[in-house]
């Protein structure tokens, strides 16, 4: 009877931890790639997600604050991402997937001041690269 109880409650748990966690489609359209160019206005290298706060002006000439979405800090981390990739102040155009909520895009690639390229690593999109396109490099066995 015990046993009945406890499998009743984890049953009824499941539900409430599977929406602590979402896919990108459920937040983004992965079949529609758009840019934005703008100032970083912060770099937040957290869990659960990194997060790159970027001000775009629009054709108006008025400044939006635009949120780029990036997965876990720790999947970064795994390739070679320190937490320095951005910085506040620096002009940066983005390529992503395009958020269902206003001014929100998923990163896919940001082309720096200097003309540089940083691509998402290929665990979270299929293309090769860590920071600046590099394949992240693997400390020795």
């Amino acid at each position: 009877m015990l046993f009945r109880i406890a499998c009743t409650l984890c049953c009824a748990a499941l539900p409430l931890m599977a929406m602590g966690h979402h896919s990108t489609a459920v937040n983004f359209d992965r079949d529609t790639i758009i840019s934005i160019n703008g100032l970083v206005t912060e770099y937040r290298f957290q869990n659960p997600h990194v997060q790159i706060l970027v001000d775009v002006t629009n054709e108006d000439g008025k400044t939006e604050a635009w949120m780029v979405e990036l997965a876990a800090k720790n999947q970064f981390i795994r390739s070679g991402w320190v937490g320095n990739e951005f910085e506040a102040g620096q002009i940066i155009t983005v390529f992503g997937w395009e958020g269902y909520r206003p001014r929100s895009i998923y990163f896919q690639t940001a082309i720096m001041p200097n003309g540089t390229e940083i691509v998402a690593p290929r665990l979270l999109t299929g293309r090769a690269g860590g920071p600046a396109g590099r394949e992240p490099e693997l400390p020795p066995n």
